[in-house]
């Protein structure tokens, strides 16, 4: 049981689930959206695995994959707003 520590990324890749859920509910043709949602979901876990592998300390583990998920949120948000500048 020791593996199944809770950590920032997997909280982050349940909420994308949840909202992927959501949009086949509530959107029909969100097909897009949801299968960029199902790649950076599997990017997230296997950058969860990377970062337990080299962090033991589970504070240093969501130190780091917070930091991670600030700067990935950070460059989707330059990028999509890159033409407004």
């Amino acid at each position: 049981m020791k593996n199944l520590r809770l950590t920032p990324l997997n909280i982050v890749c349940a909420l994308l689930a949840v909202s992927g859920v959501w949009s086949v509910i509530v959107d029909q043709l969100a097909w897009k959206r949801i299968a960029l949602g199902i790649l950076l979901i599997v990017i997230l876990i296997i950058a969860d695995q990377f970062f337990r592998l080299f962090f033991q300390r589970i504070r240093r583990i969501w130190l780091v994959e917070m930091g991670f998920v600030v700067f990935t949120i950070l460059v989707i948000w330059l990028i999509e707003n890159q033409g407004s500048f």
